[in-house]
């Protein structure tokens, strides 16, 4: 017997079927028009739903009429999040593409959510890594927030192991190359603290390039943002200690379980813990040990497990401490030479049981 489809709901000002991630109800249509006045009508279409931002790749032959934004004009959506819009874009007055992200009008109200942006932009912008999404420009027209930065015509990592599990030497250099542009931010005191495949995008020479910066924490000072009451980050990519403040303080050796779990998603196909539920899942996080990635992808090298199971260790001080440490580790399995990292024996594992 065939299922109905479910219901979706609708934009009340326009009728434009509304997506999942539809922020407060506001549709793309009426966010463009109220950002921009002299948009016409039929210059905006119905946009499809796309994954998060940088989630989804700019097709040929997709883009919406041009809608003007200050010195930019927007073309399709190309991302959509918890914390904004993306747009591909033409920044007029140097006559380049670029991604615009803008902040949706329901969440200037909210102070919280403005810093938020406001710190991803700055966090970003700080950090000049050819592995980094580089941001270009921030500001507010017509009392909307956005950000211009680099324009990536590729797909992330999630959309990439959606087909399967990586070749194991490509994940591991995908892997070393993210580690070491986390590495520089680290240095320029800056933690990600929501690092995940689809927060890392392939540009067409098969590069990784980090984005997302929105939970970016100072590593000295008080200059992290929380919601209150909320976890903030992807459950099956959160170190215990990000989940729970009685596991300790966030450190660099956070981002290393992240890149960790980022690593064990592509060379088993998915994330080290998976639930129905957020809660479920952060309760595993917290208290489970993931499933051996030989388990899951029985021809993947043991080498290359060890330094995986060693970023995911629930105590911070048996991690890397560093995202170098991790890149150099990943450096010498590449190499072929012997790897620091040292396998959890029996009594090891019988202790964490």
């Amino acid at each position: 017997m065939n299922k109905s489809s479910p219901i979706r709901p609708v934009c009340p000002k326009c009728g434009t079927e509304l997506g999942p991630y539809a922020p407060e109800g506001e549709c793309p249509r009426c966010m463009l028009a109220a950002a921009v006045p002299v948009a016409a009508a039929d210059q905006t279409a119905e946009l499809e739903n796309r994954t998060e931002f940088g989630g989804a790749r700019a097709e040929p032959g997709s883009q919406l009429g041009a809608t003007g934004f200050g010195d930019y004009e927007l073309f399709e959506e190309i991302g959509r999040g918890g914390m904004g819009v993306v747009h591909r874009a033409r920044q007029i007055s140097l006559n380049r593409t670029v991604a615009v992200k803008l902040l949706p009008f329901s969440a200037t109200t909210n102070p919280d959510y403005v810093k938020r942006f406001r710190v991803e932009a700055s966090a970003a912008a700080s950090l000049q890594h050819p592995n980094i999404v580089a941001i270009h420009e921030v500001g507010v027209h017509q009392g909307q927030h956005y950000f211009a930065m680099d324009f990536v015509a590729g797909r992330n990592l999630a959309e990439i192991a959606r087909d399967g599990p990586l070749p194991p030497m490509r994940a591991a250099m995908y892997v070393k190359t993210i580690a070491e542009a986390i590495q520089y931010a680290h240095e320029r005191g800056i933690l990600h603290r929501d690092l995940k495949p689809s927060n890392v995008l392939i540009d067409q020479n098969d590069q990784p390039k980090v984005m997302d910066f929105g939970l970016a924490k100072r590593l000295e000072g008080d200059a992290s943002l929380t919601l209150s009451g909320q976890v903030l980050g992807s459950p099956s990519y959160l170190p215990p200690e990000q989940c729970d403040a009685k596991r300790g303080k966030v450190g660099r050796y956070s981002d290393v379980y992240s890149l960790g779990a980022t690593l064990y998603h592509l060379i088993t196909g998915r994330a080290p813990f998976v639930a129905p539920t957020v809660g479920e899942t952060l309760q595993q996080v917290q208290e489970a040990e993931p499933v051996s990635p030989t388990v899951l992808n029985p021809h993947l090298p043991r080498e290359l497990k060890t330094i995986c199971l060693k970023c995911l260790d629930k105590e911070p001080a048996r991690r890397y401490q560093t995202a170098q440490e991790l890149a150099d580790d990943l450096g010498r399995w590449l190499r072929n030479e012997p790897i620091l990292a040292e396998p959890i024996g029996p009594a090891g594992k019988a202790w964490r049981w």
